[in-house]
């Protein structure tokens, strides 16, 4: 945030007795009185070289207020009068301009409309300033129907000339920055701003200076390396910005950043969810826009990271599947348009679907979701089976869940469920319905830890090799014992990289020209086929 404070002369009371009878019968709507002290927020017009003899934004009302009840007036010098049907209005953030808006702005939208700024000391060290201000107009406008008049003494009131031509036509609506470059220096000027039709005019950010005024250009938006997305270890994040000696304010949980938010020296450490928000300051310029990145960071030493298969999936229809974290997908039917993460079964008995794991499981968990048909009562004669196999074709009952285990209203979660060590897969399954269907998300599988069975009976599994070194960097080897087998690359979305054929026990594998990053190695040997992650730098 960037402040400036002027302190000028200012004529802090406006003398009454100099007013007509007809300006005696308008309401005057807010009298303030003190030193004038222009402060500037991030994303305002600021100065330098010249001095502000008058500066208004209109604050940040809370809902369009008329200007008589409005207090949030910026100058506390200055004597506002209205007649009552003029508006200060809230308004999204500007197009045109990198001023307006983004808070409240004065509407004028018909020939009855509009409102007074009295006692405004615009003394300077020439016979006239100018008078900038953000206009807001309709496409079929151009700005002359938009009047701004000045007074000396309230009773004869002369109309100001805009120095801009502004286009009409479709697409030229939006804030304008304009100026009226002839306004007389007066220790007490009244201005007056009204419109010749009934079209819409909003106007914010008024500036009265005293030479031409200068607009700073805005600090770069951030950027991170490498960008937002899902992951499958911790990252280094670097924060950058293009406008050389900015300093870059960043936050972690979501919230908006502020000048009080912490500075990024560098790299920043993400090991876990988090969006992250940045944005770059630099003093005598704009704040940047706000950077935000979302990071998902998968522990694969937890998840499961192999293939899944759907089966009766010629229906795409009554299947629709959207990647896991931690899996890599194959035959897949129509994604969510939510992007969530999700398998519907739409008819009971007719679509599965089937995880094959690499490894020995320890721990089953899930989110399960009832969908009703059409109406309320639409959801009955569920049962829900999850099971578990060796081979893929015997099948023993992990869980049986039916109506009044799932809720309808959002994902319930279920588990932690055991699987036995010898389980190699696992299916989920809408085995019957009488209405509704389901949606699975959240399939978290942990890998066995101590190679036990839970049950108690020892049958110890003897840990696979790794692959070394790891990570590396132009070549990797991978002891498994057996000769002829076939290694496949895999990146972290399921795309095959490389593959090697006929691979001797051991052998030194060519990784060149493959890009740095995480991936999945696959082989399939005569007994098995192993997944492991490779890291390559």
């Amino acid at each position: 945030m960037v402040k400036i404070i002027v302190s000028l002369p200012v004529d802090l009371v406006m003398d009454l007795r100099n007013l007509k009878s007809n300006e005696m019968k308008q309401k005057f709507t807010r009298i303030k009185t003190g030193v004038l002290a222009l402060v500037l927020l991030g994303g305002a017009f600021i100065t330098k070289g010249q001095a502000v003899l008058y500066e208004e934004d209109f604050g940040t009302p809370t809902a369009n207020t008329p200007i008589q009840n409005y207090n949030g007036w910026q100058n506390s010098s200055v004597i506002y009068v209205g007649n009552g049907t003029c508006d200060v209005r809230t308004s999204s953030a500007s197009t045109g301009y990198g001023g307006a808006s983004g808070g409240g702005n004065v509407m004028i939208n018909d020939t009855v409309k509009w409102f007074q700024i009295s006692g405004v000391n615009t003394t300077a060290t020439q016979p006239t300033v100018k008078l900038y201000c953000g206009l807001r107009k309709t496409n079929a406008e151009n700005g002359d129907n938009f009047v701004v008049e000045f007074s000396t003494d309230s009773v004869v009131w002369v109309r100001l000339p805009m120095a801009d031509t502004l286009p009409t036509g479709t697409g030229t609506s939006g804030w304008h920055r304009v100026c009226f470059p002839n306004v007389p220096a007066h220790p007490h000027l009244h201005l007056r701003f009204s419109s010749l039709a009934n079209v819409d005019y909003r106007i914010d950010d008024i500036r009265i200076t005293d030479g031409d005024e200068i607009v700073l250009e805005t600090v770069a938006t951030p950027t991170c390396t490498p960008s937002g997305g899902t992951y499958y270890e911790p990252q280094q994040v670097t924060l950058e910005c293009g406008t050389d000696g900015a300093t870059i304010h960043y936050t972690l949980d979501g919230s908006t950043p502020d000048a009080q938010s912490p500075v990024c020296g560098g790299v920043l450490n993400i090991s876990e969810n988090c969006t992250l928000k940045a944005f770059a300051v630099k003093e005598n310029m704009y704040n940047s826009n706000v950077l935000t990145a979302q990071f998902v960071i998968i522990d694969t030493n937890s998840l499961v990271a192999l293939p899944f298969d759907i089966t009766h999936n010629s229906d795409s229809s009554k299947v629709e599947v959207k990647t896991m974290p931690g899996f890599r997908a194959n035959k897949l039917g129509s994604s969510y348009a939510d992007g969530s993460v999700k398998f519907e079964s739409k008819n009971a008995g007719t679509a599965s679907l089937t995880a094959h794991l690499d490894n020995p499981p320890g721990e089953l968990t899930f989110d399960l979701k009832g969908v009703k048909g059409g109406s309320p009562s639409a959801y009955s004669g569920i049962t829900f089976l999850v099971s578990e196999s060796a081979d893929g074709q015997q099948w023993s009952t992990v869980a049986s869940l039916n109506e009044s285990d799932i809720s309808t209203n959002g994902f319930s979660h279920h588990g932690p469920y055991t699987l036995a060590q010898e389980t190699r897969y696992v299916r989920w399954l809408l085995a019957a319905a009488t209405s509704g269907n389901t949606q699975l998300n959240n399939i978290a599988i942990t890998l066995r830890q101590d190679g036990g069975d839970s049950t108690g009976i020892d049958n110890p599994v003897t840990p696979t090799p790794d692959p070394y070194p790891n990570p590396a960097q132009t070549h990797f080897r991978w002891q498994l014992c057996d000769e002829g087998q076939t290694i496949e690359l895999f990146d972290l979305v399921g795309t095959l990289v490389r593959h090697w054929n006929n691979v001797s026990d051991g052998e030194l594998l060519d990784l060149n020209g493959i890009a740095h990053g995480s991936y999945i190695l696959r082989a399939t040997t005569s007994t098995a086929v192993i997944t492991k992650k490779l890291v390559i730098h």
